[in-house]
């Protein structure tokens, strides 16, 4: 009987003082999201290239996930037990009370958060802003093709100087950021070379060394069996004017993991690699006068009878990204009437004679140039 008596004494001491339980451990929980916000802070400023997370730093974020889930979990539980046996959960959460605590103190990492990654390749590029919504989608929808393990291919194609490379850049530099699904980001520029140069730029960016005397299909078996050791890779093939054999270069066949991604102006191309497909359009015309107005600068088309020929300009820039911020950059500074509709003369009069419109932007530039 006395027994049963103290069973019944604690647990009702444990009901007076389960409130004042759980609402410590509710409070060190916060305590421990806001180390955890301060440490997500910490890791966007030294997880930079070449370096990765600590193993005991990805533990502890992902206790920190866990025991969210289980207070959260614990806290329903206890408000819809029933009055008499709200004091059975006592225990439950002085232990989860414990653990909160103790992940509070792991989390102070004072001899940081990375270390070297040894595995890490990769380069960060150089580039610009995105200019165009239509731009931005098609970056999003490469970048969950990118994160779809059933795409393996990915072809994006267009006209040249829409901003395919542009965007790839940018692909390239979030993936060196965001180092979860990949290890090692090659990026080739591959306008025209042979298979040669290509092994060559592949070769040094893995860290193969050539002797010199090697045939093709040699340095292709070399490189294949250097990446086949690599299980989470990135290809980026950039500028492709026709079909590339795989095979003959040295990169395996993409599979889980490992994904090729090539630009191009030909749709044909992309087919005949087996690549999903994705084609960049130009930009529509308010966007394109609006990039131009941001690269020419808004002062100069507050000079009187400039805006009606810079927006003439802009449109003859056919939506191109280069174009636009090829001219416009040129014309910066220009308050000259004269200049600016001998501008819009040449650029109408070259697009006449020259096949390829960022082949008229590069000679526009010489020009405008020298003409000054």
């Amino acid at each position: 009987m006395d027994f049963v008596l103290t069973k019944i004494d604690k647990q009702l001491d444990n009901h007076r003082s389960l409130d004042q339980h759980l609402n410590e451990l509710n409070r060190k929980v916060m305590e421990l999201n806001g180390v955890r916000e301060d440490t997500d802070s910490r890791i966007n400023a030294e997880l930079q290239p070449r370096k990765k997370l600590k193993r005991e730093v990805q533990l502890w974020l992902e206790n920190v996930e866990r025991i969210n889930g289980e207070v959260q979990n614990l806290n329903e539980r206890i408000g819809e037990s029933s009055t008499l046996r709200r004091g059975f959960h006592a225990d439950d959460v002085l232990r989860r009370t414990r653990e909160v605590e103790e992940l509070i103190q792991q989390g102070k990492f004072q001899e940081g958060l990375v270390v070297d990654n040894p595995q890490w390749i990769g380069q960060v590029l150089s580039t610009r802003r995105l200019s165009g919504e239509g731009t931005k989608a098609r970056m999003e929808e490469i970048w969950k093709c990118l994160m779809d393990d059933e795409v393996e291919k990915i072809g994006v194609w267009g006209m040249g100087g829409v901003g395919k490379t542009s965007i790839m850049k940018l692909i390239n530099n979030q993936l060196l950021q965001e180092r979860e699904k990949f290890d090692i980001v090659i990026w080739i520029t591959a306008s025209k070379i042979s298979i040669a140069k290509l092994q060559k730029d592949i070769a040094s960016q893995i860290k193969v060394t050539f002797c010199g005397d090697e045939c093709e299909t040699r340095k292709a078996g070399m490189l294949f069996e250097t990446l086949s050791r690599k299980s989470r890779f990135v290809v980026i093939l950039d500028d492709i004017w026709e079909p590339v054999s795989l095979e003959k270069v040295g990169i395996p066949e993409p599979s889980t993991g490992i994904k090729l991604v090539l630009t191009t102006r030909s749709l044909e191309v992309c087919q005949k690699m087996g690549c999903r497909a994705i084609k960049v359009e130009p930009l529509v015309t308010e966007e394109a006068w609006n990039l131009f107005s941001e690269k020419v600068g808004r002062d100069i088309l507050n000079v009187t009878g400039v805006k009606p020929i810079a927006k003439k300009i802009a449109k003859r820039c056919g939506g191109l990204p280069l174009g636009v911020i090829t001219v416009a950059s040129s014309m910066k500074g220009i308050d000259n009437l004269f200049e600016w509709r001998n501008a819009l003369k040449e650029l109408t009069e070259h697009k006449e004679r020259i096949n390829g419109l960022e082949d008229v932007f590069q000679q526009l530039q010489l020009c405008f140039i020298s003409c000054r």
